[in-house]
Parts: C-alpha cells; structure tokens; sequence
C-alpha cells in the first residue's frame, strides 16, 4: 500500500501567511511624516566697517534672511555690541527680508572691535545662525594745529512729558595742539538744555565725553520732535569748528490705572508716657474698595523698653473666619485671620495692644508693622501700605 503525500509543510505554510496577513491587517496605518521645517538662510556669514576715529559713521550694510525650508520662519536678530543696531524681527516663506546693520562710533578709540548677530527662529532646523562683524577705526592722522569733531549719540531718542533725555556728544581733538572747545547747545522748542560751556583741555588725538540733558515739559504735544544742535568751537582757532544734531521725539504716555491701596496703621501714631505707665495702640485696616479673604499682619517693638502679652491684646475677626493668634513672641506681636468665604468692605480695627512701660525706659521707642499682607478673593496679595507706624516716647 502506498504512502499518501505529506503535505504538512505546505499545510505549515499557509498558516504563517495567514497569521502574517492578520497581523499585517491589524497593524494602525503608517503615519505621514512630520512637515519639514523652515530653514534659516543669510545672505553672509560675516560683516566688515572701517571707519577713522572721530570721523563720520561708515555707511550701513544690509543682510538679507531668508526661509530656504518649508512653512514660515519667524526670526529675530539680537546683538552683543552697543555700537551695533539693527531691525529685530521678521517672518519669511521664502522671500527675502533686508536687515539694516549700522555702526555708530561716536566715542570709540582706535583699534578692532567685533561682535555676533544671532539670527534666533525657534522652529526652524538650523537655529540659531550667527553672523561675525568687524570694525576697524583708524587712527586720526593730524594735519593742521586746530581741528575739532563732533559726535553725539544717541541720534534719536523717544520720551514722555515730563521725561529727561540723556546724550552724550563726543568732542575729539584732531589738530596738532592741544585745544580747549567752548560748546553751544540749542535746539528748536526752547525746552530744558543741561549742558556745560566749555570742555577742558583736550590733548591732540584726544576725545572727551561731554553729558547733554533735555527735560520735555509736562504739556508737550505726542509726535512733537525737538532737534538738538550742539557746536564745539576752538578757543584758540575760532574757524576750527565742528557740530552734530540728535533729536527728541515725543511719544504719548499711557494712562496708569487707578490703583487704590489697602491701608494699615497704627493709632494714635504718636504717644509721650512715663516710665511704668501702660498704654493701648490700635493696629486699624482699611480695604473698603476691596474683597479680602485673609489678613496676616505682625507689628515689631522694643522687647527691653516695654512688654506685652497675649492677656493684653483684644483681637476682633474683622474677616468673620478663622483667627490664627495672636501671639507674642521675640518682641513681635503676630495675628492672622482667613475666611475662605471673601468678605467685602473690610475696616476697622483688627487689634488693640496694651503694652507696660520698663521702669528704666528712657528716650523714643518705634512701634513697627513689620508685614502687612493683605490677600484677595483670587488669594493674591493686594497693596498693601503702610500709612503709618507709632513713635512712643518715655521721659
């Protein structure tokens, strides 16, 4: 009798492949990939200036950022230099933003000076990218016996009524000789000027800083713009002369919102007594305009020239929750009171202290509120002031 066929590997077979098909079948979809990322991209990896020293600025540079990736690249430039300004943001899908690199060297020395742009975006692939500036100012190479420069900076600045605008104007002596510069500062509102006359002497190739103040008055006009000349003017050569403009621009300033502080103090804020006397003091709140939920003040006094205890102080639970002291220890008397229900319209007084005077006390002693912590309904501290503390004398 033949053997029937095995067919027990083909049988083996077929159940892997199914097996495998179900798994396959129940596995979740591949996800689709992430989008890709913007990308940073520059025009330039380093910027130069030169410049001569005390001599006009060099002309400004410009780089381009771009997005060489996908989405939007939303960028921001920062500096590390005061000599460097730049604009500070921008956004790019790909097309190219301009950034105006300018130098001002107005009071620099001779010599190399370097500093980085960081391009910053926080999405994209590559960041941050930074960009290398250098500056080289050369030397003055006098020619005459007197000559003079001027620079100012900063150029342009914005204030509000009432605000005081500093400058500094840079006064360099080219000439040969030494020189002394009498200063003119003027300006075309007739605002505050704060200015000296003259500078002191000035050695050959030799700056020296001069400070120049201007108070825009209470009443000005928001975009007013106040240009400020100043002149230096050889003492020994009076056609050896030089100036710069800077100007103030005014901007409005924005209403601050009413605030309306919470008070605590002390009554009466003043006392004379005799040694061995007793007296009361009142520690008063007011938070009319307020909801309060928790009040914690502590008041500090001269454990050596009088005494307390907590036998001697009627408290009143102005909150209507729960009190927490008081107490009185290391020459600090504390009390506390929460009320997880906030209460409107809270004022009065929160305690009355008596206090004994030391028979040896002699002189003034100062009663102080030492916290002051006055919570709202959201159970953030509201402002609290001070109005006053006490002053005891003993005599």
């Amino acid at each position: 009798m033949k053997n029937k066929p095995k067919c027990y590997p083909f049988l083996f077979l077929g159940v892997v492949l199914l097996l495998a098909g179900l798994v396959t079948a129940c596995q979740p979809p591949t996800p689709p990939p992430p989008p890709a990322p913007p990308v940073i991209a520059t025009s330039s990896s380093s910027l130069s200036f030169s410049a001569e020293q005390a001599g006009p600025n060099p002309p400004s540079l410009t780089l381009e950022i771009h997005n060489s990736g996908a989405g939007t690249l939303n960028w921001s430039a920062t500096d590390d230099a005061d000599w460097l300004t730049l604009s500070t943001n921008g956004n790019s899908t790909g097309e190219i933003n301009n950034v105006t690199v300018a130098v001002d060297i107005a009071g620099l020395s001779s010599g190399d000076y370097s500093a980085t742009i960081t391009i910053s975006a926080p999405e994209a692939s590559n960041s941050p990218q930074t960009i290398s500036v250098n500056l080289t100012i050369t030397p003055i190479t006098p020619t005459v016996p007197y000559d003079v420069s001027l620079a100012v900076s900063p150029v342009s600045q914005t204030g509000s009524p009432g605000d005081t605008l500093d400058y500094t104007a840079t006064v360099t002596n080219r000439g040969t000789e030494a020189d002394t510069y009498d200063l003119s500062v003027t300006d075309n509102q007739g605002w505050t000027l704060t200015a000296p006359s003259t500078t002191s002497q000035i050695a050959s190739v030799a700056s020296e800083a001069v400070a120049i103040s201007l108070t825009i008055p209470q009443d000005a006009a928001a975009e007013t713009e106040d240009q400020i000349t100043i002149m230096a003017t050889s003492q020994n050569d009076p056609t050896a002369s030089d100036s710069a403009v800077c100007t103030a621009v005014v901007i409005e300033q924005e209403p601050l919102p009413p605030t309306i502080a919470a008070s605590v103090s002390i009554s009466p804020s003043s006392t004379t007594k005799s040694p061995g006397d007793t007296f009361e003091i009142s520690v008063l709140v007011d938070a009319a305009d307020y909801v309060l939920m928790g009040i914690d003040i502590e008041v500090s006094f001269d454990s050596q020239a009088m005494s307390t205890s907590e036998a001697q102080i009627t408290y009143h639970n102005l909150l209507g929750g729960i009190a927490i002291g008081p107490k009185v220890k290391d020459g600090k008397v504390g009390y506390a009171m929460v009320n997880t229900t906030p209460q409107a319209g809270v004022s009065g007084s929160m305690m009355t202290i008596e206090f004994t005077i030391a028979e040896n006390a002699s002189g003034s002693y100062e009663l102080t509120i030492t916290k002051a912590d006055l919570a709202n309904e959201n159970s953030e501290i509201i402002p609290g002031v001070v109005t006053n503390d006490g002053l005891i004398t003993v005599q």
